[in-house]
């Protein structure tokens, strides 16, 4: 990731001071809706197409449901596209690495792709995430990550996303929660129509490559 993200990895530098409010925040929040009623052909498409390929393939739910922490630590039900086995019920404290959770076939194609994601976009629509900001920890890990990281909890102070700047510079999934966090407060420091438009254009690049690409590209 770092030879395809280089024009913003200079942007992680330390993290300035976390502002609770700027007017961006309510601009945001409007270009939110804008984008995702302009896309709506697109991602209304492949969101259906992936939920019914999921009932035909997987049986079982289309939809896993899981309490996240949004804005001011507040919980709420994020969706996404279920990826794993019909019986397989995750623990309340799990965490995903390469290896875990079992996924199925077809779970395994959304997974990378990004595809199981889609769903969000109701959450955004709900105001409960942005498209751009920190993802959404679950409380059990937010508050083991709190104890560890005491500037951790900043990163409440704005709407989680549905990409972020942790995301496009590869710190996703089982990697380093303090180089994420550090991320997270530099999106959050520095939140602006420039950074914003900036990680949306790098996230779509970034799926773009794996779409096109081999397996192992991206």
């Amino acid at each position: 990731m770092a030879g395809q993200t280089a024009p913003l990895e200079a942007l992680v530098i330390c993290a300035p001071r976390v502002r609770p409010f700027q007017t961006w925040d309510a601009i945001q929040r409007v270009w939110d809706i804008t984008l995702i009623l302009l896309t709506l052909p697109v991602w209304a498409a492949l969101l259906g197409t992936a939920m019914v390929i999921k009932r035909l393939v997987d049986r079982g739910p289309v939809l896993f449901r899981h309490v996240r922490l949004g804005q001011g630590g507040e919980p709420f039900i994020l969706y996404k596209i279920r990826t794993t086995p019909a019986d397989f019920e995750p623990g309340p404290s799990d965490w995903s690495n390469a290896g875990y959770p079992p996924r199925t076939r077809y779970g395994k194609w959304l997974r990378r792709f990004d595809i199981d994601e889609l769903p969000q976009l109701w959450n955004v629509l709900k105001g409960e995430m942005s498209l751009v900001g920190p993802r959404p920890e679950m409380p059990v890990h937010a508050r083991r990550f709190s104890r560890a990281l005491s500037e951790y909890p900043q990163r409440h102070v704005v709407r989680p996303g549905l990409t972020g700047l942790a995301q496009v510079l590869g710190w996703r999934g089982d990697t380093s929660i303090r180089r994420r966090l550090l991320a997270d407060l530099e999106y959050a420091g520095r939140r602006g129509p420039v950074l914003y438009f900036a990680i949306l254009a790098r996230t779509v690049t970034i799926e773009l490559r794996r779409a096109f690409n081999s397996p192992n590209a991206g």
